[in-house]
């Protein structure tokens, strides 16, 4: 009587890969082994000959005591139980089992696509996903490190599911996410997602007020963020735009850390009288537009300026100030004596003073300077010399101002 020797080993095959059974049988004699397939009660094989019309499936025997049934190109449906079947009077059996895995894959029909929405909305993006075993999925952000905002309290690294729901989108929201699907059969795969939020422009400006001495270059700087882009420009105080470098201006317009981001840059070269007033950042797209002020002035006088350097390195006003150190001294007069005491220096009238009466003989008198005129310009000089008595001590005091 036949006999199975061994037991038809259990086999999980990749989808698209071929795949054998094995029914190890001694003694079959003149009987007959049959190749079904027990979930469809499907006879495939009788002997060597193939019943099925399936052009897949085979059948061979290697001469000794092993029949093999053969599939090719295994697809998820072949997936199931078959069994070896010998035609003895009461029939004997063994079963085997094939198991078909399929590495995951996302269904375009069924996943969203890129997404354009303005800024505050709320959005879900889904994901679907297929395989077997039963793909799970979840998302991610394509930057590294970048947490997704699913509400304003709570921000992750993953989110895990077919639907990705993200509420009062903003600005930072922007970018691509990726919808990932892992069943265990590589390869996993992934789905990319670009989000876009429309939103106004907004122009920050570091340096509201900037400060150059004439002849030097200046950089001006602001920053965009604006989505879509449109147009950033400057505008010079005279009203025209700046659009495009020349010999005057240099323009530079830098990408930011994220898409809707630029830092603006605006370059005067040797600055003149001319290139002093208001410059306007100025950033436009369909949404709207926006702009911020920068005030460049002059850091220090211009050459005509009675503080301006001589040629020679020296003040103009040097030698007048060496000129009042080496003039005699004029000594002071008690003003107990004399209260309209007076020094006239350069049409300056300088009043001198006593401290009040109660005060000593030997207090040091205040100095006021009254009706400045347009002399008070550049540096004043005066040199008292103060003799009191009855100590007869010499003091000597220059007052110097720079206005």
């Amino acid at each position: 009587m036949p006999d199975f020797l061994e037991s038809i080993s259990n086999v999980t095959v990749p989808a698209g890969r071929d795949v054998r059974l094995a029914c190890v049988v001694e003694h079959l004699g003149s009987y007959k082994l049959a190749w079904i397939q027990k979930d469809r009660s499907a006879i495939l094989t009788v002997g060597n000959h193939v019943i099925t019309r399936n052009k897949r499936i085979g059948v061979f025997h290697d001469g000794h005591r092993t029949w093999y049934l053969t599939i090719k190109n295994v697809r998820p449906g072949d997936a199931g139980t078959y069994m070896c079947q010998i035609n003895t009077e009461t029939a004997i059996s063994q079963t085997g089992h094939i198991s078909v895995v399929v590495p995951p894959y996302i269904k375009d029909d069924m996943s969203s696509g890129d997404v354009s929405l303005q800024e505050r909305q709320d959005l879900t993006l889904a994901c679907s996903a297929r395989g077997s075993p039963v793909p799970t999925i979840k998302w991610r952000r394509e930057e590294d490190n970048q947490r997704i905002r699913t509400n304003h309290s709570i921000s992750q690294l993953e989110v895990h599911g077919p639907l990705l729901r993200l509420t009062d989108v903003t600005r930072t929201d922007m970018g691509a996410y990726l919808c990932i699907a892992n069943n265990g059969i590589p390869p996993a795969v992934s789905k990319r997602i670009e989000v876009s939020v429309k939103f106004l422009p907004t122009v920050i400006v570091p340096h509201q007020l900037v400060g150059v001495p004439y002849g030097q270059n200046v950089t001006l700087e602001c920053y965009v963020e604006a989505w879509p882009k449109g147009l950033n420009y400057w505008k010079r105080p005279n009203g025209i735009d700046i659009l495009h470098a020349d010999e005057k201006y240099v323009v530079k317009a830098m990408p930011g850390s994220q898409k809707y981001k630029t830092h603006m840059l605006l370059t005067i070269i040797h600055v003149s009288k001319a290139d002093i007033g208001e410059y306007n950042c100025i950033a436009n797209n369909s949404q709207g537009g926006a702009e911020q002020v920068i005030r460049v002035s002059a850091s220090s006088p211009p050459q005509h300026n009675r503080n301006a350097i001589d040629k020679d390195g020296s003040s103009a006003l040097k030698d007048e100030h060496e000129d009042l150190r080496k003039s005699p001294p004029r000594k002071y007069q008690n003003p107990q004596h004399d209260t309209n005491t007076k020094i006239l220096n350069q049409g300056l009238d300088i009043d001198l003073s006593l401290l009040p009466p109660s005060a000593s003989s030997a207090s040091l008198p205040f100095l006021h300077m009254s009706r400045c005129t347009s002399s008070c310009l550049g540096i004043v000089s005066v040199i008292v010399t103060v003799v009191s008595s009855p100590c007869c001590l010499l003091i000597l005091l220059l007052l110097s101002a720079g206005l």
